[in-house]
């Protein structure tokens, strides 16, 4: 039987955005997933949210469901401006940038039609937001995901960005190959590009998904090794010290932070 160390700090299963996080930064992962720092949102994460929402709708996956893009177009800054209104409700110490709230509600348009568009090519995906677990021969829990599209052999994930995708990122890489490990079947990360002159949407496979997986791995276990060594929170958060520096760390993240390492 596998010792479970997770077990002790109450972390059931593992998730892609977990494994990237513990990689980016340990002293970030410590405080989101041992002291319960949950991030708050921002316009750029929102417009993702609110253009994904908008095309589960259009393909009637939601209880918002919607037949034409114009409807999903109006869908989208809705459920935009509804994040936001949550976020000042729930989390109202957490600052919005007024600025990049307005001007990612300006392109709303553009990045939903170019989503839309594409997809209505593809036709009805057979499953949206669909609840994946891999479970790794080594670990005593699974690292679980959401598929935002599947195509019977095929899952896709929707991204947007304002900057041409070169490359897949590796965060993005691992996400995806854990997706297709997990199912079994071929990964593609869809870009939605959108500028002030240009919109399309940029499509790339993930491959190499068994090396990614071994990272995945290797990390996984790190983590499970880690939290080993103690059963205190504090004392593992003691094996580290974050770079405040770094740009990553924003204001409200460096205070709650400051309650640990103090």
């Amino acid at each position: 039987m596998i010792n479970n160390s997770f077990e002790a700090h109450g972390i059931d299963h593992l998730s892609a955005s977990s494994i990237n996080t513990y990689i980016d930064d340990p002293s970030m992962w410590v405080m989101r997933y041992l002291f319960g720092y949950k991030s708050a949102g921002n316009p750029a994460m929102w417009r993702g949210t609110a253009i994904d929402y908008a095309i589960g709708s259009y393909f009637g996956f939601t209880s918002a469901s919607t037949e034409s893009i114009s409807d999903a177009l109006e869908l989208s800054k809705k459920h935009f401006k509804q994040l936001y209104e949550d976020q000042k409700r729930f989390l109202p110490e957490h600052k919005v940038d007024l600025d990049k709230y307005v001007k990612e509600l300006k392109s709303l348009n553009k990045f939903t039609n170019s989503a839309v568009s594409f997809y209505h090519s593809l036709g009805k995906p057979t499953d949206y937001q669909k609840e994946v677990n891999l479970q790794l021969e080594d670990l005593p829990i699974p690292i679980r995901g959401y598929i935002d599209l599947q195509y019977k052999d095929t899952i896709r994930d929707i991204k947007t960005t304002a900057r041409y995708p070169n490359d897949v990122s590796s965060n993005h890489a691992r996400q995806m190959s854990i997706y297709a490990k997990a199912e079994d079947c071929l990964s593609i990360l869809d870009y939605v590009y959108v500028t002030t002159t240009k919109q399309e949407v940029v499509s790339k496979p993930v491959t190499n998904v068994d090396e990614h997986i071994k990272v995945v791995e290797r990390v996984a276990l790190s983590i499970m090794k880690l939290l080993a060594y103690s059963n205190d929170k504090y004392e593992i958060a003691s094996l580290f010290y974050p770079n405040f520096d770094d740009w990553k760390w924003s204001e409200d993240e460096i205070k709650f932070a400051k309650t640990i390492w103090s």
